[in-house]
């Protein structure tokens, strides 16, 4: 269906890769629109963000997971992976979200494009400058936001488990073997230890920092609309660059809001399956905050390098 003149496609961005979706004012304007497109662009989503995310995400979860004093920063954690396993490590853990992030982004940009829909015609709808024309709110995209991260975060949680413990595997010596052989090998330890929920421990902080899209989605639509108002000015922009620039900004908001949650989160994932360390998600946030702490420093020092730990790449 053609779209009116003058309105612009909106896309929205996963942390680390921008996607096409279409705009949910829009969606709700054309009413034989179909409800699928956003499940479709969430697999192109999913897809994109392993082949070009995947390597990102193995060095920043072994900086939050591994012991203090392991690597000292993002480029020794790099330079050291590749010498000592070669670059494929940077894909370990990889096979299952091969799989499972098609359809986890499927779900989470459907679910995402459909609550759009809904909230549109159930009062988080605004008016425009055109009288006979309505829009979701800011408001509206991130309680969008907030409810396809809490769908998606269910489904995407025992995925996620799999691929973090396989990640954090560092190279042994020879005469010491992998805790893990592979991704199936991770369920079957998982299960006969702690059983089925095993797989969907830490699921409380996983919830927690999926909320975290509301900002995301939010953020998104705050950033689009502010370039919008460029129009007709000399800082005017084509809308790809807009919806690409408002992309990586928001991508920005999100990581900024759920970065020291996700550090709770990897942790949960990867403790030790048969002694783990933490009980639960306050107990684990409780340790990574007393990590720092100095008796012989004041309290502003203190609260600051505190903080410091919920962000820091060991």
């Amino acid at each position: 269906m053609a779209l009116d003149k003058g309105k612009r496609p909106e896309e929205v961005s996963d942390p680390d890769i921008v996607d096409d979706i279409q705009d949910t004012e829009k969606v709700g304007q054309a009413n034989g629109h179909s409800p699928f497109i956003g499940f479709a662009a969430g697999i192109c989503s999913g897809w994109t963000k392993l082949v070009v995310g995947h390597p990102f995400d193995t060095i920043k979860t072994r900086l939050q997971c591994t012991p203090t004093g392991t690597f000292n920063g993002a480029w020794d954690c790099f330079t050291k992976t590749i010498s000592k396993e070669g670059p494929r490590a940077l894909y370990k853990g990889a096979s299952v979200p091969a799989v499972s992030w098609g359809i986890t982004d499927s779900i989470l940009m459907g679910s995402l494009h459909n609550y759009r829909a809904v909230l549109l015609r159930h009062g988080f709808a605004e008016r425009t400058l055109k009288r006979d024309s309505e829009r979701l709110s800011i408001l509206g995209h991130s309680v969008a936001g907030l409810f396809a991260g809490w769908t998606n975060a269910a489904i995407a949680h025992p995925t996620e488990v799999i691929k973090c413990k396989l990640q954090l595997q560092l190279v042994q010596p020879e005469h010491i073997p992998k805790q893990f052989s592979g991704p199936f090998d991770v369920v079957r330890q998982t299960v006969a230890e702690q059983g089925i929920t095993g797989m969907w421990r830490g699921l409380g902080a996983s919830f927690i920092y999926r909320s975290c899209f509301a900002a995301m989605f939010g953020g998104f639509e705050i950033f689009n609309r502010l370039f919008k108002s460029f129009d007709g000015t000399r800082w005017e922009m084509s809308t790809e660059l807009a919806n690409f620039l408002a992309g990586g900004m928001a991508s920005n908001m999100y990581w900024f809001t759920a970065l020291p949650l996700d550090n709770i989160k990897n942790r949960i994932m990867v403790d030790s399956i048969k002694t783990p360390r933490y009980k639960g998600v306050f107990d684990a946030y409780g340790q990574v905050w007393r990590e720092t702490y100095n008796p012989n420093k004041g309290f502003g020092w203190n609260a600051i390098a505190r903080t410091k730990n919920f962000y820091k790449a060991r």
